[in-house]
């Protein structure tokens, strides 16, 4: 680390008005971590996210950190953080500097300080649980070169007063419905199929669920929702890979199909970014769908052939059969969303449809391209 690095203490009012900047989009959480770095001597910050019943299940935004430090900590000395579970047990918004949790002498004896702080040049740390959810807090940590255990009690306490913008920025991130407008169309385009959608957030817990899918679930789909929200697949099997899915770390398949009391249940992890997962955790949707729901596979060719539709076309409709938005379909083929709506409302015009649910009934109704019997 570059012991020559600024050292600038900041006011409260100048780290809210980057939260909110933040959140608003003007500004970068990059910029308010590097910020948070610039409040110590040697400062380095971290905001991640571990599961305290999971060791793998660390997420992290750092400001400072070299990247072989991280690597290290993450495979190995984040299980051995005596601060780590007092953080995590700490009621949220509360601000603690390291002497508070364990004295400067103990921690000499530890591994975590002679392999990991002292060669890192780190003597303190500060930081401040912002929230939780489940079995994974979401804390912000600056470590110091700085023993000044008074100092250090300030930024604490600079922690604390702030917090407060920090749960609140949280809650924005977990709930703003505006995160979930493009998902409400896809919700009724498939009730319109009679297919059910459930969407989970971290721990299984239900986000979303659409008329279909409530409807059944409670005539017997293989899962339970639990009196607390949190949705359960009867089989253990399909419980299992529903499980993996819901982890931090998974890097799997992004999508699963599987069988299960005789309806097709399609698991779909929805992919995010660093900050998405830091904040929401997360979310993976299922497609529940009863025997004879959206009949069999598509051919869009054999679809595209008899509509006379052209290449873009048919990449509009693929995209609307797959349940995507029309933001995602113009993101995927790098044209703007006025292109894709223009070539929607072609398709509709030469399908005699009147909208995508319409669209979608012809398609999912198309006979599949018959199989040649060859003599």
């Amino acid at each position: 680390m570059d012991e020559g690095r600024s050292y600038h203490p900041q006011a409260d009012a100048e780290f809210i008005d980057l939260i909110y900047a933040a959140l608003l989009g003007e500004t970068s959480w990059q910029t308010f971590l590097d910020r948070l770095s610039a409040n110590a001597p040697g400062g380095r910050t971290v905001m991640f996210s571990h599961n305290m019943s999971q060791a793998d299940e660390y997420l992290a935004m750092a400001s400072r950190f070299e990247g072989p430090e991280l690597a290290a900590y993450a495979a190995h000395y984040v299980n051995l953080n005596p601060w780590l579970d007092h953080c995590a047990a700490r009621k949220v918004g509360l601000g603690i500097h390291s002497d508070e949790i364990i004295s400067h002498t103990q921690m000499l004896q530890t591994e975590f300080y002679n392999d990991f702080l002292a060669p890192n040049r780190i003597a303190r740390s500060i930081g401040v649980t912002i929230d939780k959810f489940g079995e994974c807090p979401l804390i912000i940590s600056t470590v110091t070169s700085r023993p000044d255990p008074e100092m250090n009690a300030r930024f604490s306490e600079q922690l604390t007063r702030i917090a407060p913008h920090l749960q609140r920025a949280a809650r924005f991130y977990r709930n703003s419905p505006s995160r979930w407008s493009g998902f409400d169309l896809g919700v009724s385009l498939f009730d319109s199929l009679d297919v059910g959608v459930v969407v989970l957030g971290e721990s299984g817990v239900v986000r979303t669920i659409s008329r279909t899918g409530q409807q059944l679930i409670e005539n017997g789909a293989p899962m339970t929702v639990s009196p607390l929200g949190k949705l359960r697949l009867r089989e253990e099997d399909a419980q299992s890979v529903l499980q993996q899915m819901l982890r931090r770390s998974y890097e799997g398949p992004k999508t699963a199909s599987l069988f299960s009391g005789g309806m097709r249940l399609t698991l779909i992890s929805v992919e995010k970014d660093r900050l998405s997962l830091l904040f929401e955790g997360p979310t993976v949707a299922i497609l529940i769908q009863p025997p004879g729901g959206m009949g069999n596979a598509v051919d869009l060719d054999q679809f595209a052939g008899a509509y006379a539709l052209t290449k873009g076309e048919r990449r509009a409709v693929s995209g609307i059969v797959g349940g995507k938005s029309v933001t995602e379909i113009a993101a995927e083929a790098d044209l703007s969303r006025e292109t894709i709506r223009t070539q929607l409302k072609s398709v509709y015009a030469k399908t005699a449809t009147g909208g995508q649910a319409d669209l979608l009934r012809l398609v999912h109704g198309f006979p599949s391209r018959p199989q040649n019997n060859r003599h």
